[in-house]
């Protein structure tokens, strides 16, 4: 039925060819000449990465069904196929891509947008690098590099375009795992700079954009000069910067607390991450500290090892997770070891292997028959020397962009009764995630998307609840707090 779909919609599209602009190859020469911004890809290619994208999904993603069910994967790919009546740009492409992917719930599952922008855009394009944070539903300038309306001021409009027309462009990039809270209400921020300029692709650098807001209960316009893509590459640099030192220590000597922030659960072995927790934790010791806030803001997640790690500073028996994995085999799945070695010396990776009980889980499971699936489940945790588990009280910092890995780890403290979450709810539901996100480049367009290949398991039921992750205490940034460069958080923690 779909082949037929096909080639009726590919034979109504080049029956009108003659009426219909010059559409490209998007692999030829003419279209890389051409202002990519503006310029039509023909819908056979537009096709050909649909189905791509759909068989990838498949054969890739342990269970895309899990929270849509086939009837509802289907359809949104009945949509997605009639929206290629007509030649699109590759950001309208991407765009109709990702609306179908969201049927699946699932936050690992996404366009690589920073990328699209990359590839999208032209030499003199514009940028405005505003960073804008919603709070209650109104949005509020959270840093200034570009001289713009002042910090803490609450933005109208960029443009023609409303901040809720923006915010609204800016959530499709943005899934809720499981359909279980609003995430992405939190999430959006990441993708105003993106989604303002995929709604104006020919807005030029040098050029300036009318920015009204209001500030003291008077509105104001300002006009901002668009940059280059280089510029607001370094703005934006500017801007993560604080997130690039992953592990991070803080101790309030007045009060005898401390604060741990991780970043991710990305280990980075250079920067000797699992040796500043064991220093973070022998330091809280030695001075007596007993309240401890460990933040996991906007933590994209990572390695379920290096949640086990933290966690064993907090359990004196340790504490296992995830409980288990379902892994789907195929090409795209974690290799634990190259193909060579896996072939030639298949008995001295088993015995490298079973030395350790996790990583022997995951070389059986990459022995998988292809197409297959199978579990794996884990029950030694790391434990560390009695003196070394922290007994104290633990508040924890969360909010819509912790993902993943950050969300098991949420999850173990509150479901252990071992810490009071603070902030906003997390991404991911109480059961379970999704994990080990590869890259997947359609081979038409180059358009790249994060396609997941295991299912991470907090405990054994295998449910796919939607029950979402909530904090023990609702928080979220203070308007009054951004403008005087405070941390809602972080005041929290000091009162209480």
């Amino acid at each position: 039925m779909r082949k037929l779909l096909f080639f009726l919609l590919l034979f109504s599209a080049l029956e009108g060819a003659g009426q219909a602009p010059a559409c490209y190859d998007p692999k030829s020469n003419d279209y890389n000449r051409s202002n990519r911004t503006e310029s039509k890809i023909c819908v056979e290619y537009l096709l050909a990465d649909l189905e791509e994208l759909e068989e990838k999904l498949l054969t890739v993603h342990p269970d895309p069904f899990a929270y849509c069910g086939k009837a509802k994967f289907d359809s949104a790919y009945t949509e997605a196929f009639s929206y290629y009546t007509e030649g699109r740009t590759m950001i309208e492409h991407a765009q109709n891509l990702n609306r179908f992917s969201k049927i699946v719930c699932d936050s690992h599952l996404s366009v690589y947008v920073n990328s699209l922008l990359k590839e999208s855009h032209k030499k003199d394009s514009g940028f405005i690098p505003l960073f804008i944070t919603c709070i209650n539903g109104k949005f509020y300038v959270e840093r200034d590099f570009v001289n713009g309306p002042p910090v803490g001021s609450e933005i109208i409009s960029i443009g023609k375009q409303t901040m809720a027309q923006l915010h609204a462009l800016s959530k499709e990039w943005c899934t809720d795992e499981g359909l279980a809270m609003n995430a992405s209400e939190e999430a959006a921020k990441y993708y105003y700079i993106h989604a303002q300029f995929f709604a104006n692709p020919t807005q030029q650098a040098g050029k300036t954009e009318i920015v009204s807001y209001s500030l003291n209960s008077k509105i104001d316009s300002i006009p901002i000069t668009l940059v280059r893509y280089k510029d607001l590459q370094k703005v934006r640099k500017k801007y993560f910067q604080s997130s690039r030192i992953n592990i991070q220590s803080t101790f309030l000597f007045k009060e005898k607390k401390a604060i741990l922030k991780v970043n991710s659960f990305v280990a980075q072995p250079f920067h000797n991450d699992y040796k500043k927790i064991w220093k973070f934790f022998e330091k809280t010791k030695e001075l007596g500290i007993r309240n401890i806030a460990i933040d996991v803001r906007n933590n994209p997640g990572g390695s379920g090892a290096m949640v086990e790690y933290l966690c064993s500073y907090l359990f004196r028996a340790g504490i296992n997770t995830p409980s288990n994995i379902i892994w789907k085999s195929s090409d795209y799945s974690f290799k634990v070891s190259s193909k060579f070695m896996m072939k030639h010396f298949p008995k001295l990776i088993e015995r490298r292997f079973k030395r350790d009980d996790d990583y022997y889980q995951f070389y059986r499971l990459s022995l998988t028959r292809k197409a297959e699936l199978d579990t794996a489940y884990f029950y030694i945790p790391i434990v560390q020397s009695r003196e070394l588990v922290y007994g104290g009280n633990v508040t924890l910092f969360m909010n819509g962009g912790t993902a993943s890995a950050a969300c098991d780890f949420a999850q173990l403290l509150q479901n252990n009764e071992r810490a009071s979450l603070v902030g906003t709810p997390c991404n991911a539901t109480t059961n379970g995630t999704w994990g080990n996100a590869t890259p997947i480049q359609l081979n038409e367009t180059g358009i790249i998307f994060s396609v997941p290949t295991i299912r991470y398991n907090y405990n054994d039921t295998f449910s796919y609840s939607q029950t979402p992750i909530l904090p023990d205490i609702g928080l979220e940034p203070s308007v009054n707090d951004i403008t005087n460069g405070k941390d809602t958080f972080l005041e929290f923690f000091l009162k209480n």
